[in-house]
């Protein structure tokens, strides 16, 4: 069955390759992309359910990780304008999509970690692009999205940790709580949108490792001090590397 999961895997990442490129060049299409990327999502979620299903691993949260994942890819590709960066962006996309729906189902610790963190990423750079360039009529709207997004990512990471559902929920409640006013506080910084994702990417990585280490009982203060002082140091450099002016 796993071989022919690795088949399917490869074949939906491409899939989902094809429907960009079909709707979206020389620019996307949005009245047929859109129900495009929805039926591909719930291709995506149907053939998951009956996959988790038959190997007995089947967890609402499981199923969500894949959605997500290309989801976020999804609002990511649509800021990318230049045509070269694109590709290369499909093909990382077809790449990574392949690796994680391979994955999904079974409990790899670094590739549920990672397809968490490349979530947040595109999720924190797409929103911050939106906000801040392409609609940022809708403020309110993304610090929702900010919440949920986060949220979901959050608890779909968590849930293979040994502690009660309860505990999981208000760890990504408080964690998405948390990222949502880091969001809000970041428009008021006068920073280019990838550089405010930037530092929304590494508070959420600094919040989210630490709380998986507290999970499993291996916080120490070394951890502790090994991630404060390498979110200390990329912040740093994203702010000092970043134009930006006080506003009068």
């Amino acid at each position: 069955m796993q071989k022919y999961h690795k088949i399917v895997s490869i074949f939906l990442s491409i899939a989902f390759l094809i429907v960009l490129q079909e709707f979206s060049v020389p620019r996307p299409i949005f009245r047929f992309l859109v129900p495009a990327i929805l039926l591909f999502l719930g291709v995506l979620t149907l053939y998951n359910r009956w996959y988790l299903k038959t190997i007995g691993s089947y967890n609402p949260w499981v199923l969500l990780r894949p959605v997500l994942f290309y989801s976020s890819a999804f609002s990511l590709f649509l800021i990318v304008v230049n045509d070269f960066l694109r590709g290369v962006f499909l093909l990382s996309i077809v790449l990574l999509g392949s690796l994680f729906e391979n994955f999904v189902g079974n409990f790899a610790e670094n590739i549920m970690l990672n397809e968490t963190l490349i979530i947040a990423f595109g999720v924190f750079m797409s929103v911050s692009a939106y906000a801040q360039v392409y609609a940022p009529a809708f403020q309110t709207l993304y610090l929702v999205f900010i919440f949920i997004a986060t949220f979901l990512a959050t608890r779909a990471l968590y849930e293979f940790i040994p502690e009660p559902n309860s505990s999981k929920v208000v760890a990504a409640v408080v964690i998405a709580f948390f990222m949502t006013e880091v969001f809000w506080a970041m428009t008021f910084l006068p920073f280019h949108y990838s550089a405010s994702a930037l530092m929304l990417f590494n508070v959420y990585y600094f919040c989210l490792i630490l709380n998986y280490y507290y999970s499993f009982n291996t916080l120490n203060i070394r951890k502790f001090q090994f991630h404060l002082v390498l979110m200390s140091v990329c912040s740093g450099f994203i702010f000092l590397l970043t134009p930006w002016k006080i506003l009068g």
